[in-house]
């Protein structure tokens, strides 16, 4: 894979999850806004209920773009996901077919043991 894609990837990669830490942070401190009085007050201004969310994912992203461990272990991942072989769609199908009819065919025989177990206690309780 080219060097360029790489670097888009990761970078892409990086703002997914400085984006999942803009999210978690906004729910953590809605949260705590709904507990406790000071913070919910902090939390009716603006700046502070959109602030610090954004603070935290910039802080995320900043930390994993431009630490040479965070982005030589990204580099690594993403090579080696492009090493992967993924099945055509006709496999893909193919074995969504053999599941789905595993899973009937399972199903069917869990309802029949189910049923012979309800009517052999009724026997035995009546």
């Amino acid at each position: 894979m080219e060097k360029q894609n790489t670097k888009k990837i990761i970078t892409l990669s990086f703002l997914g999850a400085a984006i999942l830490s803009y999210l978690v942070v906004n729910v953590i401190f809605r949260a705590l806004a709904g507990s406790f009085g000071p913070v919910a007050r902090l939390y009716d201004q603006d700046w502070a209920s959109n602030g610090f969310p954004i603070v935290a994912a910039l802080i995320v992203f900043s930390y994993l773009q431009f630490n040479a461990k965070v982005v030589g272990w990204a580099e690594d991942v993403v090579i080696e996901v492009s090493k992967v072989v993924w099945p055509s769609g006709r496999d893909t199908f193919a074995l969504t077919v053999v599941v789905t009819i595993f899973c009937l065919v399972s199903a069917a025989l869990l309802m029949g043991i189910d049923f012979i177990a309800k009517n052999i206690v009724q026997f035995i309780i009546q």
